[in-house]
């Protein structure tokens, strides 16, 4: 068993005030987890209308799986609407890593 672990930072130019960035948020929250039954998550800038950085977590059986599922996840949230990605980070950890 494999845990991928991503973070995204995020640019929202279009959201004019934190209940514009909710819905852009929560949008990319619920596509991302119908699509690829990921754990998602605001982490940080929840105070911020155009910044929001996302975590997202998958579990797989191997550390390709893993990392192919995460580069999915970051191909879709490039492409959401009013979404900029700034950086992504990817990691993958297994039961032998704590």
């Amino acid at each position: 068993m494999f845990v991928g672990v991503a973070r995204y930072d995020l640019r929202l130019p279009d959201c004019a005030s934190l209940k514009d960035k909710r819905s852009v948020v929560r949008t990319l929250q619920s596509a991302l987890q119908q699509k690829f039954r990921c754990a998602v998550a605001e982490v940080e800038h929840q105070d911020l209308r155009q910044r929001a950085t996302v975590g997202v977590s998958v579990i797989a059986d191997t550390v390709f799986h893993a990392k192919r599922m995460l580069s999915e996840v970051e191909r879709r949230v490039e492409i959401h609407p009013g979404v900029e990605l700034l950086h992504a980070w990817v990691s993958v950890l297994s039961p032998e890593d704590a």
